[in-house]
């Protein structure tokens, strides 16, 4: 795993390096005699041009922004998602969770203190000797 961690590390150095200096050259870099002679900026030009001419590529998307079904799911899923602090309505009471000490002493509940000074109360009980019926 080790291994596998330092090369992925390695390889996103060595991409980040190339990339900052293609940014960094940039300007050396259209104007080299390889970028002139191979075209790139009219072949770009002309990708580009291509996928916004293509009928297919503007009638699917026409269609997904037109699709009855697609606007269904995607309102539904607006609705569904939960809102996420966007009212006060949406937190938590204190009194819906705690015990106000009014209700503590109301409620027909036992409670047991885990004082320090009761502790000592039960140990001297339980020094006594027992009783016995007899």
């Amino acid at each position: 795993m080790g291994k596998l961690l330092k090369g992925l590390v390695t390889l996103t150095a060595a991409t980040a390096a190339v990339g900052g200096l293609a940014y960094v050259f940039k300007d050396q870099i259209k104007e080299s005699k390889v970028y002139k002679d191979y075209e790139v900026d009219e072949k770009i030009k002309k990708v580009k041009n291509t996928i916004n001419e293509n009928e297919t590529f503007n009638k699917v998307k026409d269609k997904v922004n037109e699709n009855e079904t697609f606007n269904k799911v995607k309102d539904t899923l607006k609705e569904k998602m939960p809102k996420v602090f966007d009212n006060e309505a949406d937190y938590v009471d204190e009194g819906e969770i705690f015990f106000d000490d009014l209700d503590a002493a109301t409620s027909d509940r036992d409670y047991v203190s885990l004082d320090a000074e009761d502790k000592a109360d039960a140990d001297d009980t339980t020094d006594a000797e027992p009783v016995t019926e007899g």
